[in-house]
């Protein structure tokens, strides 16, 4: 009884996880070409205005530069995308909490899919390049694409669960991670290769769970290479997330209609 009881709730929490999955999809891509469009235009930019400052100016004379430079800001715009809307996700959805009962993990569940979902969508852009570039885009990539989106989905979704709960209770957390994550993404090797840090640092930069996950996106997509030592960091940092993220909404969400 026990394991069917389990089963039945993953069954369910999958269900309506899709159902609001679908229904954004949906709102976004009916009838809009453009909404696929817009999706890729933010760091389309991004990587124009760094290939111009790092490349042109600066020479930093990375090889294959703008697909370095698409292939860690797609992932990056997942991770952003994600955190800013989880500070919201049950916020925002105040009124469906205080009237329903459902499982409120749900909520940053599905965005976390609507944001990979949108991740899924730019790498025929990274595919194009790489194809551009001469670089193959093969099996290792595709299996490498499922491994490492496993890991960051798991990794975003801990930290979403905890930043919407969190910002539940302190409403200034959005502000606050709005800041942080500006600062994690220079700090995080989007711009530049880890072999541009000093020695020294790299133990460091390594701390930021967002370094080992670009990392494994750039030794895939550049390289060819499934960045095993990386990715089981990504890996780890994930476990710990959910933990995290597992621990604090259980402890909170009892008292979520309470504070909406």
């Amino acid at each position: 009884m026990a394991t069917e009881s389990i089963v039945d709730k993953l069954t369910h929490y999958s269900e309506l996880s899709y159902i609001l999955w679908k229904k954004e999809i949906k709102v976004r891509y009916k009838n809009n070409f453009f909404g696929y469009l817009w999706s890729l235009a933010n760091p389309l930019s991004f990587a124009l205005v760094f290939y111009f400052a790092f490349n042109v100016v600066f020479k930093s004379g990375e090889k294959n530069f703008v697909l370095f430079l698409i292939s860690g800001l797609f992932a990056w715009q997942w991770i952003a995308n994600y955190i800013i809307g989880s500070c919201n996700v049950f916020v925002s959805n105040g009124s469906i909490i205080k009237k329903s009962l459902f499982p409120r993990i749900v909520l940053p569940l599905s965005l976390c899919m609507q944001d990979g979902f949108h991740y899924v969508m730019s790498i025929p852009v990274i595919a194009v390049a790489s194809l551009y570039y001469g670089v193959p885009f093969g099996l290792t990539t595709l299996a490498g694409i499922v491994l490492i989106s496993v890991a960051q989905f798991l990794l975003l979704f801990g930290i979403g669960l905890a930043m919407g709960t969190a910002n539940l209770f302190f409403r200034d957390m959005e502000k606050l991670v709005g800041i942080l994550l500006n600062i994690l993404f220079y700090v995080t090797p989007v711009l530049y290769p880890m072999t541009k840090i000093p020695e020294q640092y790299v133990k460091f930069i390594l701390l930021n769970p967002f370094a080992p996950l670009i990392n494994a996106w750039h030794a895939l997509y550049l390289e060819q290479r499934i960045d095993l030592y990386n990715v089981g960091l990504t890996y780890a940092y994930a476990v710990v997330s959910l933990i995290v993220g597992l621990v604090i909404y259980r402890r909170m969400v009892w008292r979520f209609a309470e504070v909406l």
